[in-house]
């Protein structure tokens, strides 16, 4: 096979849209399509000198070394895949995307933050559509005079810190007028609504200037259900987008019931950088502090300390503005409050049909014409829409639901069958009423209903946000049932809304008023332990095999999946980890089931208070009944002992991991046995005790060779390098560093290899000197920064700057030990104690040596780097040195992530 060109590249990535639903369209010719696909676009990639290197079913990886042959073979492939004959004359959409770069050449491909972004930004595309990075644009500027690049501006993508210039290519025979971009947004992750709103334009004028004075930091939306708080801010935050042009951040709270949630939610709607040892609260300001950004804060009223929260997050991020809705105020000194009216209502009926445009018209109107095309206002029916309006209170959520009925009914029709329907429960003019003309609308929408879709609506209530059809058909159908057949009904009336999900997909919606509404029918109509047990188990469904994602190349999709659906694992785990009594075997059963692939998510991206918090409930739970599995105990004080390490509450930790070795011993089970001694090796070398970690380990390795075992023998080897390092053992230190890599690899376990590539840097750095260990350095500095993990990129600066303090490079030392000190303390990471002396070691002399001023001066310097700039320093200061394949003992390295028993626990 020809060597892979390096350099600059351009890196394409594409897939099908909506490939899901169109394989159940066409079921047997999907195949034909497909490979007509693959056959397309291989072929124009070719043709362009693109080098084809990955097809995972309906998905290219493509390099070229011009930007304008990746530009000329996007264009060529979208004309070729229009013009084609489809099977059914189903159309085939294929999404792209472009981004040039230097990704780092490994194996028999590329891997680095320039792959990564590539991928981030085809993801961002819609069918059809080729969307560039800037540096792409600039190079291919020249390609041809039919060809051009539409403007889409600067974008926020998911894992990437910074906005990024994006551009949208066009050209003669390219399908235009796309939706915007799939990316958090000029105007962050704001929801898309299929209409403008109605009747406020005095309510956003007032809203905006109020944000627009940056006296003004709080203004809070009040008012009672369904008066369009969300949409108001919505319209809002879109409106202010050039006083806030990146950071306008939606944060959607309506599942949060306490403040530790709330941060948590906000932490994930912002991007804060995730550490397993910095609780969400502390992330979010730390990440706010320097930022100038507006946060829509929506649905506050049912968490009791929002006050708090929002309290401090403006006293810690001065630049920072908040927009929040809630059905009362905060009551904060520095509030303005803002009582979103009902719409405005004619106080009697106009004659003329222009005059009677109030705000409740005109919407009855909109939403009446979307299900009836033909429905006009006119003098005939304009009496009796101006009554109806008036009768729902100017309500904009039961006038859409009214509305919704136009299809088959008149205005007339509508009213007196509201009339007959509501009767006296209806009254108008007082606040306290409107709540009981809402509820009262969805009832009579619901009595509308037939069987089969109430049975749908109510079932649908139990998931706590937007869902695929996938999770319909596993908690909300019944056997033989259509998911998509299911919800259709309960679009057209408006009480289910579908939305497009990041892959294309539809996904389904309730407001959050009809989710209550249909919640409360659930339990009345006996089904609710049944439904949500249903629940419960898809939920351990889908986040078994997110976990499984976690391990491999497909850490971002695991991500994303995971961000779709934890609201609702935090819902069936609420239910399954009941306190008391009042959980069943099933329940419980669940929710213990729940915990394990959990792990994993909670322990590496931070949320680990929130995962202590749950083995705790579980803990409760399991302690209250005599008949709990034995083995289930030790699993929940495994995670509680790993989770409290990892926040380096040692004494927490030790005791319930030295509670959960006793217990695996006591019933005979050798895994759990070596797992928790090998977790509580761990824990005794994080507190100094290197004489009974290096016994707990071995003994994890022995149990594992025993049982056969060989995961969980390599994850025990990995320790037993920072075992020996501890006791000076640099020798045996390196031998055990390779063995650990070989064991990975064979595992097919990459970030395993990764961490173990790692180490041994400090290993040969001691055993066998600084040019060695330089050479390892070089070898993973680039893909261990493209990882993402902060904690093996700081542990890198740190045996960096050892390296290079060993060569009497004290000045470069300096920085890279300044760049991890200051991102240490953003990111909440203290050096562990052991590491602090391995360190010492090698940093005094340099220090001494060069001097107290240089010292600080360079390490000040450091303190004002990235981690990625100061790694690139330090390569730079490697010069020609690199390691070459045919080498003896040269890596090869291939970074992912790897589970929570694969960490250091």
């Amino acid at each position: 096979m020809p060597s892979l060109p390096g350099g600059t590249l351009t890196l394409l990535f594409s897939d099908i849209e909506g490939s899901t639903s169109m394989l159940q369209r066409l079921g047997a010719r999907w195949g034909e399509a497909l490979t007509a696909h693959r056959e397309i676009l291989r072929a124009t990639f070719a043709e362009h000198d693109g080098r084809e290197m990955g097809t995972e079913g309906d998905s290219f990886f493509v390099v070229f070394t011009s930007a304008q042959h990746a530009v000329l073979a996007a264009v060529e492939g979208q004309r070729r895949l229009l013009e084609h004959d489809w099977p059914d004359d189903s159309r085939l959409r294929v999404r792209m995307g472009l981004h040039t770069g230097e990704p780092e050449r490994h194996g028999e491909g590329y891997i680095g933050l320039d792959v990564h972004q590539a991928a981030r930004i085809a993801a961002t595309a819609h069918g059809g559509q080729v969307v560039l990075s800037a540096a792409t644009q600039a190079l291919a500027a020249s390609v041809g005079d039919d060809i051009g690049a539409r403007d889409l501006g600067l974008h926020r993508l998911k894992d990437l810190p910074e906005p990024v210039h994006l551009y949208e290519l066009t050209a003669p025979g390219l399908l235009g007028d796309h939706p915007p971009l799939r990316s958090l947004g000029t105007q962050a992750n704001l929801p898309a609504y299929a209409s403008e709103i109605i009747g406020r334009e005095r309510e956003v004028d007032d809203v905006t200037g109020l944000l627009e004075d940056t006296r003004a930091r709080l203004v809070t939306l009040t008012g009672t259900g369904g008066t369009g708080k969300t949409r108001l801010a919505v319209a809002v935050a879109r409106d202010l987008q050039d006083r806030f042009p990146h950071e306008i951040i939606f944060v959607p709270l309506h599942t949060a019931d306490r403040a530790a949630l709330m941060w948590s939610g906000i932490s994930e709607a912002v991007g804060a950088p995730v550490d397993a040892e910095v609780l969400p609260h502390d992330r979010v300001r730390r990440f706010l502090a320097d930022r100038t950004a507006l946060l829509v804060l929506d649905n506050l009223e049912q968490i009791p300390e929002a006050a708090d929260v929002v309290a401090d997050l403006l006293a810690a991020a001065p630049g920072v503005a908040v927009l929040a809705t809630s059905r009362r105020p905060l009551h904060l000194v520095d509030e303005h409050v803002y009582p979103v009216a009902v719409l405005a209502v004619p106080a009697v009926t106009p004659q003329d049909v222009e005059a009677a445009r109030a705000g409740a018209v005109e919407l009855f109107e909109q939403r009446a014409r979307m299900v009836r095309p033909s429905f006009r206002l006119t003098p005939d029916n304009l009496d009796a829409v101006v009554t109806l309006c008036r009768r729902l209170d100017g309500l904009p959520l039961a006038i859409e639901l009214a509305a919704a009925r136009s299809q088959l009914l008149s205005p007339r029709a509508l009213l007196a069958r509201i009339d007959d329907h509501l009767g006296d429960r209806l009254t108008t003019g007082h606040r306290a009423s409107r709540q009981q003309t809402l509820a009262a609308t969805i009832a009579w929408s619901w009595d509308l209903l037939d069987d089969d879709s109430q049975r749908a609506l109510r079932r649908l209530g139990v998931f706590a946000g937007r869902v695929g059809l996938d999770a319909v058909q596993a908690v909300a159908a019944d056997e033989g049932e259509d998911p998509l057949d299911l919800v259709a009904h309960l679009v057209d009336v408006s009480l289910v809304e579908i939305v497009e999900g990041s892959d294309g997909e539809p996904m389904v919606l309730l407001l959050e008023t009809i989710r209550r509404f249909a919640r409360d029918r659930l339990g009345a109509a006996g089904e609710r332990d049944d439904i949500r047990l249903r629940h419960a188990r898809w939920c351990v469904h889908v986040a078994t095999g997110i976990s499984a994602l976690l391990t491999g190349p497909h850490q971002m999709t695991a991500l994303d999946r995971m961000e779709a659906v934890e609201e609702d694992i935090r819902s069936a785990l609420d239910w399954c980890l009941a306190p008391g009594r009042v959980t069943t075997p099933e329940r419980r059963e669940c929710g213990l089931a729940l915990l394990e692939p959990m792990d994993a998510y909670w322990y590496r991206f931070g949320y680990i208070a929130e995962g202590r918090a749950w083995h705790d409930r579980a803990l409760g739970v399991l302690e209250s009944d005599d008949d709990a599995d034995p083995g289930r105990l030790v699993d929940a004080l495994h995670g509680k002992g790993i989770l409290a390490v990892q926040q380096n509450d040692l004494a927490t930790g030790s005791q319930a991991l030295e509670r959960a070795l006793e217990l695996a011993h006591r019933i005979g089970d050798p895994f759990r046995e070596s797992r928790e001694s090998n977790s509580l090796g761990v824990a005794r070398r994080e507190a100094g005790d290197t004489e009974a970690a290096r016994e707990l380990i071995l003994r994890s390795t022995a149990l594992a060779r025993d049982i056969g075992d060989t995961h969980r023998e390599a994850i025990a080897l990995s320790n037993v390098v920072q075992i020996h390092l501890d006791a000076g053992e640099y020798g045996d230190a390196v031998v055990a560093a390779r063995r650990a890599v070989e064991a990975d690899r064979a595992l097919g376990d990459p970030w395993g290899v990764a961490i173990n590539q790692c180490n041994l840097i400090p290993a040969l750095l001691n055993a066998e000197g600084a040019e060695a260990a330089l050479e390892q350095f070089v070898a993973v500095a680039d893909e261990a920064v493209a990882l993402g993990d902060v904690e093996l990129s700081l542990d890198l600066l740190d045996s960096g700057a050892s390296v290079w303090a060993a060569l009497g490079e004290g000045a470069l030392a300096a920085t890279l030990l300044g760049a991890s000190d200051r991102q240490r303390e953003v990111a909440g990471i203290p050096r562990a104690d052991p590491d602090q002396r391995h360190l010492d070691r090698f940093v005094t002399s340099a220090r001494e040596s060069l001097g107290p001023a240089e010292w600080d001066r360079a390490r000040d310097r450091g303190a004002t780097l990235a981690i990625e700039d100061a790694v690139a320093e330090g390569l730079a200061h490697s010069g020609g040195f690199r390691p070459f394949a045919g080498r003896p003992g040269a890596p090869e390295i291939t970074f992912a992530s790897r589970p929570v028993d694969g960490s250091s626990s």
